[in-house]
């Protein structure tokens, strides 16, 4: 079996060696009937352009504006989870910043920047300051999915 390697080495390199005919340009410097375009080459890099930009572009600059609203109506008095999980309800909001009140028995009030505002709580009857099991089982869920 070692000895038929050089023989069919022998036989196929010549053929590896060819330039494909149909690719080659002819004399006038056009392209031979039948030889593939560089326009039916890209149509199909275009279309999965096309595609990727409708499944991740546009729905991520839908979330990053819907978030960015959320972020800027933000108010006094809502009750809303920073990006490293403290629940608070908002006591000042300006431009940049909000200052969050996390505990309403000790009077514990943190300042964060406006955009680690990560979710609005929509419960708002229980104004204590602290988290009711539902927005708890709520946030949970999120962080597991």
């Amino acid at each position: 079996m070692v000895s038929q390697w050089p023989q069919l080495l022998h036989w196929i390199a010549p053929i590896l060696a060819q330039d494909s005919p149909a690719a080659a340009p002819v004399a006038g410097g056009t392209q031979q009937p039948g030889a593939p375009g560089i326009a039916s080459l890209l149509a199909p890099m275009a279309v999965v352009a096309a595609i990727f930009y409708l499944l991740v572009f546009r729905p991520e600059a839908k979330k990053r504006k819907q978030r960015q609203a959320m972020i800027e109506a933000v108010k006094k008095g809502d009750r809303v989870v920073t990006s490293g999980g403290i629940i608070g309800q908002v006591w000042r909001a300006e431009d940049a910043e909000i200052v969050l009140r996390i505990d309403k028995d000790k009077d514990i009030k943190v300042r964060f920047a406006r955009n680690s505002i990560m979710e609005v709580l929509t419960d708002t009857s229980d104004t204590s300051g602290s988290p009711s099991e539902e927005s708890v089982r709520e946030i949970e869920q999120k962080a597991k999915s």
